[in-house]
């Protein structure tokens, strides 16, 4: 019978047998189900006040770990070129003077605004300290700080455009730093199913409730929501 690869040990401890290559397999998806779920019942409790705390300790953590290979998980160009085919639903001409990237997690989306308006002014905001560093490398050209989405240091109507990619998203608190002729933009990847991914007609209805249109796109890979005041 054919002995297993052992995994390297350290001194005085019984070595452990690697998994056969399925067992491997279906181990790794099994964790990425896992992590997914975990990251449903966070987003999803971060949204009611009376858990939020607990919650957002949850997610910070969290993607806190995920950090270090985030930028593994990023590779696939549908998140940041997907991101990049959702611009043009910004109103044609549309040129912002400051741009805030909410829950921006390492600086994917914040990288495609520094490029397609080059010299305008770029804040990112994610809840998790190391996420925020890994951006920081990324993006040296725009400014960082840890932040909840769900409580932004920023004055009312301080933005001419509020992004959102993958991200958790608080529309209340989001449209007050948006300039009232500004325009808010939220996108999801691979086609809004992503674990942190909201429909986007609950989030049209819940921008009308806030004296706000909503326009839904779902033409490309990424499923978008543009948002603007009222008034």
């Amino acid at each position: 019978m054919a002995r297993l690869p052992k995994l390297p040990h350290l001194p005085g401890l019984p070595s452990i047998p690697a998994l056969p290559a399925p067992l491997a397999r279906a181990s790794a998806r099994a964790r990425t189900r896992a992590r997914r779920a975990g990251v449903k019942v966070l987003t999803t409790g971060s949204r009611i006040r009376v858990v939020r705390p607990v919650a957002e300790l949850g997610m910070r953590l969290m993607f806190d770990n995920l950090s270090g290979r985030w930028e593994q998980i990023r590779e696939d160009p549908q998140y940041r070129e997907g991101f990049r085919e959702c611009l043009p639903y910004l109103p044609r001409g549309f040129r912002p003077r400051r741009v805030l990237d909410a829950a921006c997690g390492t600086g994917q989306a914040t990288s495609v605004l520094i490029e397609r308006w080059p010299g305008v002014r770029v804040l990112g905001t994610d809840i998790a300290p190391k996420m925020v560093a890994a951006a920081t490398e990324l993006v040296p050209t725009a400014e960082f700080q840890v932040a909840s989405v769900h409580k932004l240091p920023f004055e009312d109507g301080e933005f001419d455009l509020v992004t959102a990619l993958d991200g958790v998203v608080d529309l209340a608190e989001m449209l007050r730093v948006l300039h009232r002729k500004g325009r808010l933009l939220i996108v999801y990847s691979r086609e809004g199913t992503t674990p942190v991914s909201r429909p986007l007609d609950e989030l049209a209805t819940e921008a009308f409730g806030l004296g706000a249109f909503a326009e839904a796109h779902t033409e490309t890979r990424s499923h978008a929501l543009v948002v603007r005041h009222r008034r």
